[in-house]
């Protein structure tokens, strides 16, 4: 009996490996850079964007601090060591062959005391399309004119160039001051045309002069996504952080063209109101219109929560991502928080609240549960018109420690064959607590009902935006990254969990694939964290850290003690590049259990330390048999987690003490499953 357990045990190893070994992708290549300036806290060194040209080359926007290197080399940008060794902010744009070699890079660098931030980009009808943020001090009332200077892509720009030029002449970005810019560059990198807007706040000093802000709020605050459509127009969607008086307008100035000079009259007052704006400009870069995102609001307290506005309270707009279709209509998502809650004062809200989109569209929250954070999509036509819009619903309190809470938000989109994707993660706290997809008719699916925590997707109908339906991460404690990819009817989302770093995989309709296990990635920050995903089988992870790590087959990266890196890897399935079928014969408790068919040791064969890549969640031990099924040792011991967000180890072992041969690792799980495989000892 115990000689055909064996034989039993050790076929049963063969075939997982063989069912393994083919469906195994790789990583190909990992490329880094990083620098100095700010804490780790406060990351210097991020992705912003990455995107695909026609032929497979790869362009990626981001930021890097002062001292930059890539790879761990010194990054030669500029001969300049004084622009060299700046400490701040530096927005860069690089393009890359699919091997992952540096074709060309561009940098906006700023002296000290400046920041440059790199805000959006696309690639398409071959041309790189960005934007960022820019300034250049002023240079009047500084005595030592050459520490001031500002380097645009391939041009320095001293304070004693620009002081040489008359002020009536200046120009951005010549000009002093603050600009958010949009550069065009053909895809050899040269500068087709570039643009620069500056905003006037309608708050006036005492001495009667404007502040000079950007169009697009800074960094910290959410992103400023920007699309040009077939025509050439620009459409960009931001935050907006203002105060002063309605009868004082906003100016936008574009190009510090007199003649594009436009004056907006906003209809709220008082401090800090944070909202978001939309924008369409001309090919020639006239403004067409400039809105904001939300009309009006029914239900907020006005007069106890911010007095002396005469519409509108304090709430705060947190714009997440943008995407659009053929037609050019953009679809926004992002989240609304209010100023206030019943823990600061008193809950004088009434409800529901409603935060008006325009005269018919709106967002509803319902109770206290909502005003935490409610996230919305809305889809717009080229006029900036809404067409539709959506939400995420909560029912539970306010207070994270109640026994009712629950919490959603969503953090990133794209459309594809008429439908919107959107990633996002879920919370509650049991009792009466729940999140819902239209109108609490379809709930937010969790991965078992004591573990209170997901990562999801969500499908919506881009013509009518009704739910279609929901994937989720089969993970406690799973945070999606910010971009997801929809490619050959598979749906990719990076996230971390409560046991790791992956990339996840579903299919269009929610059938949950399998996960990429990325091997010692730890303390990402998920915001900047993006993955696209092209018809070929090329996927490429882009993601900001403040550790050095290996996502696997040997490619790693490494991030600087105290500083951070972006980190931007290209792995290769050929299997993406096939449409993906479900197999509707399998329901979704056996699905969950063929995961862990996928599992696998690497390195094997090993010269002694293998680590277990796949499906892990919930094991709860490894052991070691030889081919005659006797149990030699336990490898990993049952994980046994400290706190509810203590994320489960990557598990891994040492062989060194056994003698070179072939021998069986049994991995038990909670699930009452075992998964055997077979591994050679060199």
């Amino acid at each position: 009996m115990k000689k055909h357990l064996s034989l039993f045990v050790a076929t049963l190893a063969t075939l997982f490996i063989t069912l393994t070994a083919s469906a195994q992708g790789e990583w190909k290549w990992a490329n880094y850079w990083s620098g100095t300036g700010g804490s780790s806290a406060n990351i210097f060194n991020t992705i912003t964007r990455t995107a695909f040209d026609e032929e497979g080359n790869i362009y990626v926007l981001g930021e890097v601090g002062g001292q930059s290197t890539f790879n761990g080399f010194t990054f030669q940008f500029i001969n300049n060591p004084q622009v060299f060794g700046s400490p701040d902010r530096t927005s860069m744009l690089a393009k890359f062959d699919t091997l992952g070699n540096m074709l060309w890079y561009k940098i906006m660098k700023a002296s000290t005391g400046s920041v440059c931030f790199a805000h959006w980009m696309e690639v398409k009808d071959g041309k790189v399309y960005m934007s960022g943020n820019c300034e250049l001090d002023e240079v009047d009332n500084i005595i030592t004119m050459g520490g001031v200077w500002l380097y645009y892509f391939d041009t320095l720009i001293t304070g004693q160039q620009v002081h040489a030029i008359p002020i009536e002449q200046r120009q951005p970005p010549y000009k002093a001051g603050r600009y958010t810019y949009f550069a065009t560059f053909d895809l050899d990198g040269n500068l087709i045309d570039n643009h620069f807007v500056e905003a006037l706040s309608r708050r006036i000093s005492a001495g009667g002069v404007r502040g000079q802000e950007y169009l697009c709020s800074g960094n910290g605050i959410g992103i400023n996504p920007m699309h040009v459509d077939e025509d050439g127009n620009t459409y960009v969607y931001t935050r907006l952080s203002y105060d002063g008086l309605e009868s004082d307008p906003y100016t936008i100035i574009i190009d510090n063209d007199s003649n594009k000079t436009y004056d907006i009259y906003l209809p709220r007052s008082g401090w800090g109101l944070n909202m978001g704006m939309k924008y369409k400009f001309s090919p020639n870069w006239e403004l067409i219109y400039s809105k904001p995102m939300v009309d009006r609001t029914e239900g907020i307290a006005v007069s106890w929560e911010l007095a002396g506005d005469s519409v509108n309270p304090v709430y705060v707009l947190f714009l997440e991502s943008m995407s659009f279709d053929e037609a050019d209509n953009m679809y926004i998502s992002g989240h609304i928080d209010l100023g206030l809650f019943a823990d600061m004062g008193g809950d004088l809200h009434q409800y529901p609240i409603h935060i008006y989109w325009d005269s018919t569209h709106y967002l509803s929250m319902q109770d206290i549960s909502s005003t935490d954070a409610t996230s919305f999509i809305i889809k717009y036509d080229t006029d900036g018109e809404v067409l539709w819009c959506n939400q995420l619903y909560t029912t539970g309190s306010d207070d994270a420690g109640a026994q009712n809470f629950a919490m959603a938000e969503w953090n990133g989109s794209c459309y594809k064959d008429n439908h919107v994707y959107i990633t996002g993660f879920g919370i509650k706290t049991g009792g009466n607590s729940q999140v819902y997809f239209d109108d609490e008719s379809h709930p937010l699916l969790f991965y078992t009902d004591n573990r209170p925590q997901t990562g999801f997707f969500v499908k919506y109908d881009a013509s009518t935006g009704q739910y279609v339906n929901q994937g989720i991460i089969p993970a406690e404690i799973a945070t999606p990254g910010q971009f997801p990819a929809v490619v050959n009817n598979r749906v990719f989302s990076f996230a971390n969990s409560n046991y790791g770093s992956r990339i996840y995989q579903w299919g269009i309709d929610g059938t949950y694939i399998n996960e990429i296990n990325i091997n010692s990635v730890n303390n990402i920050d998920l915001p900047s964290t993006s993955i696209i995903v092209d018809d070929i089988g090329n996927l490429l992870l882009g993601f900001s850290t403040t550790s050095s790590g290996s996502l696997g087959n040997g490619v790693s990266f490494g991030s600087p003690t105290g500083s951070s890196s972006a980190v931007f890897a290209l792995y290769h399935n050929p299997e993406f590049a096939q449409p993906f079928v479900p197999d509707d014969s399998v329901g979704i408790d056996e699905y969950y259990q063929n995961r862990e068919r996928e599992i696998y040791l690497y390195p094997n064969p090993t010269d002694g330390h293998t680590t277990v890549c796949g499906y892990m969640y919930g094991y709860t031990g490894i052991e070691l048999y030889d081919l005659q099924g006797r149990k030699l040792a336990d490898l990993v011991e049952a994980w046994q987690p400290s706190n509810a967000s203590t994320m489960q180890p990557i598990p891994a072992f040492d062989l060194s003490p056994y003698p070179a041969g072939t021998y069986l690792v049994k991995i038990n799980f909670e699930r009452g499953v075992s998964v055997v495989r077979k591994i050679v000892r060199n």
